[in-house]
Protein backbone atom coordinates (compact mmCIF):
# COMPACT_ATOMS: atom_id res chain seq x y z
CA UNK A 1 0.00 0.00 0.00
CA UNK A 2 0.99 3.33 -0.99
CA UNK A 3 0.71 6.74 1.11
CA UNK A 4 -0.54 9.95 -0.03
CA UNK A 5 0.48 13.36 1.84
CA UNK A 6 -2.84 15.49 2.45
CA UNK A 7 -2.95 18.85 3.73
CA UNK A 8 -4.25 19.18 7.61
CA UNK A 9 -7.38 20.94 6.49
CA UNK A 10 -8.06 18.46 3.90
CA UNK A 11 -7.52 15.42 6.21
CA UNK A 12 -9.85 16.90 8.92
CA UNK A 13 -12.45 17.22 6.16
CA UNK A 14 -12.19 13.51 4.78
CA UNK A 15 -11.83 12.53 8.44
CA UNK A 16 -15.40 14.41 9.20
CA UNK A 17 -17.01 13.04 6.03
CA UNK A 18 -15.64 9.47 6.97
CA UNK A 19 -17.40 9.49 10.43
CA UNK A 20 -20.27 10.52 9.05
CA UNK A 21 -20.31 7.83 6.92
CA UNK A 22 -19.54 5.39 9.66
CA UNK A 23 -15.98 4.42 7.42
CA UNK A 24 -12.77 4.86 7.81
CA UNK A 25 -11.00 8.09 6.29
CA UNK A 26 -8.03 5.44 4.02
CA UNK A 27 -11.96 3.64 2.95
CA UNK A 28 -13.61 7.07 2.23
CA UNK A 29 -10.69 8.48 -0.14
CA UNK A 30 -9.79 5.69 -1.75
CA UNK A 31 -13.54 5.45 -2.94
CA UNK A 32 -13.47 9.39 -3.95
CA UNK A 33 -10.54 9.38 -6.02
CA UNK A 34 -11.44 6.09 -7.64
CA UNK A 35 -14.67 7.84 -8.64
CA UNK A 36 -12.66 10.85 -9.54
CA UNK A 37 -9.66 9.54 -11.29
CA UNK A 38 -10.82 6.02 -13.14
CA UNK A 39 -13.00 6.10 -16.14
CA UNK A 40 -16.69 5.57 -15.39
CA UNK A 41 -18.61 2.53 -16.87
CA UNK A 42 -21.90 3.07 -17.36
CA UNK A 43 -22.48 -1.26 -16.98
CA UNK A 44 -20.32 -1.81 -14.16
CA UNK A 45 -20.39 -1.29 -10.16
CA UNK A 46 -18.82 -2.28 -7.51
CA UNK A 47 -20.29 -3.95 -4.68
CA UNK A 48 -19.31 -4.98 -1.11
CA UNK A 49 -18.86 -7.86 -0.18
CA UNK A 50 -18.26 -10.01 3.35
CA UNK A 51 -15.06 -11.17 0.83
CA UNK A 52 -14.47 -7.43 -0.42
CA UNK A 53 -15.21 -5.05 -2.69
CA UNK A 54 -16.47 -7.10 -6.26
CA UNK A 55 -16.98 -5.36 -9.69
CA UNK A 56 -20.09 -6.56 -11.33
CA UNK A 57 -22.15 -5.86 -14.02
CA UNK A 58 -25.01 -3.26 -12.51
CA UNK A 59 -28.74 -5.04 -12.02
CA UNK A 60 -27.34 -8.62 -12.89
CA UNK A 61 -25.13 -8.96 -9.65
CA UNK A 62 -22.68 -11.45 -11.95
CA UNK A 63 -19.01 -10.49 -11.32
CA UNK A 64 -16.46 -9.45 -13.79
CA UNK A 65 -14.67 -12.14 -13.00
CA UNK A 66 -16.99 -14.79 -14.40
CA UNK A 67 -17.22 -12.69 -17.82
CA UNK A 68 -13.08 -12.81 -17.74
CA UNK A 69 -13.08 -16.79 -16.54
CA UNK A 70 -15.27 -17.86 -19.34
CA UNK A 71 -13.18 -16.01 -21.68
CA UNK A 72 -10.35 -17.86 -20.70
CA UNK A 73 -11.87 -20.89 -21.42
CA UNK A 74 -12.51 -20.14 -25.10
CA UNK A 75 -15.76 -18.30 -25.25
CA UNK A 76 -16.22 -15.13 -27.31
CA UNK A 77 -18.53 -12.34 -25.89
CA UNK A 78 -21.09 -13.28 -28.68
CA UNK A 79 -21.15 -17.01 -27.29
CA UNK A 80 -21.30 -15.35 -23.67
CA UNK A 81 -24.40 -13.23 -24.90
CA UNK A 82 -25.87 -15.87 -26.81
CA UNK A 83 -25.30 -19.36 -24.89
CA UNK A 84 -23.74 -18.79 -21.58
CA UNK A 85 -25.20 -15.22 -19.98
CA UNK A 86 -28.36 -14.44 -22.40
CA UNK A 87 -29.16 -11.89 -19.66
CA UNK A 88 -26.42 -9.82 -20.76
CA UNK A 89 -25.97 -7.64 -23.79
CA UNK A 90 -22.58 -7.14 -25.53
CA UNK A 91 -22.60 -3.97 -24.48
CA UNK A 92 -22.63 -5.13 -20.72
CA UNK A 93 -19.69 -7.61 -21.54
CA UNK A 94 -17.41 -5.24 -23.58
CA UNK A 95 -17.62 -2.63 -20.70
CA UNK A 96 -16.74 -5.48 -18.40
CA UNK A 97 -13.89 -6.37 -20.42
CA UNK A 98 -13.14 -2.67 -20.35
CA UNK A 99 -12.75 -2.46 -16.61
CA UNK A 100 -11.13 -5.52 -16.29
CA UNK A 101 -8.01 -4.35 -18.52
CA UNK A 102 -8.04 -1.29 -16.58
CA UNK A 103 -8.00 -2.68 -13.14
CA UNK A 104 -6.58 -6.90 -14.35
CA UNK A 105 -4.65 -6.95 -11.05
CA UNK A 106 -7.91 -6.69 -8.77
CA UNK A 107 -10.11 -9.37 -11.20
CA UNK A 108 -7.23 -11.42 -11.08
CA UNK A 109 -6.70 -11.84 -7.50
CA UNK A 110 -10.34 -12.05 -7.07
CA UNK A 111 -10.17 -15.38 -9.53
CA UNK A 112 -7.20 -16.74 -7.85
CA UNK A 113 -9.22 -16.42 -4.65
CA UNK A 114 -12.28 -18.32 -6.26
CA UNK A 115 -10.89 -21.48 -6.45
CA UNK A 116 -11.08 -24.77 -4.48
CA UNK A 117 -7.28 -25.28 -3.96
CA UNK A 118 -7.00 -21.35 -2.64
CA UNK A 119 -10.31 -22.24 -0.62
CA UNK A 120 -8.33 -25.33 0.83
CA UNK A 121 -4.77 -23.33 1.79
CA UNK A 122 -7.06 -20.36 3.17
CA UNK A 123 -8.76 -23.05 5.44
CA UNK A 124 -5.34 -24.80 6.49
CA UNK A 125 -3.80 -21.60 7.33
CA UNK A 126 -6.54 -20.31 9.18
CA UNK A 127 -7.68 -23.23 11.39
CA UNK A 128 -4.91 -25.16 11.24
CA UNK A 129 -4.01 -28.52 10.11
CA UNK A 130 -5.91 -30.89 12.53
CA UNK A 131 -9.10 -28.65 12.37
CA UNK A 132 -8.91 -28.62 8.67
CA UNK A 133 -8.36 -32.55 8.56
CA UNK A 134 -11.21 -32.93 11.06
CA UNK A 135 -13.71 -30.84 9.19
CA UNK A 136 -13.01 -32.09 5.71
CA UNK A 137 -13.23 -35.32 6.93
CA UNK A 138 -9.50 -36.46 6.15
CA UNK A 139 -8.88 -37.19 10.45
CA UNK A 140 -11.24 -40.69 9.58
CA UNK A 141 -9.40 -41.87 6.64
CA UNK A 142 -7.12 -44.61 6.87
CA UNK A 143 -4.10 -44.82 4.90
CA UNK A 144 -4.44 -47.05 1.77
CA UNK A 145 -1.74 -49.09 1.70
CA UNK A 146 -0.66 -51.80 -1.51
CA UNK A 147 -1.07 -55.18 -0.27
CA UNK A 148 2.35 -56.86 -0.07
Amino acid sequence: MSTVQLSESIYHLLRRRAIQQAESPDHLAETLLREHLLPQHAYVETVDRTSGPRAVIRDTGIPISIIVSYLRMGETPESLVERVLPQLTLAQVYDGLSYYHERPYEIDREITENTEAYGRIYLREHLGVQEYARISGQANLREIRPCA
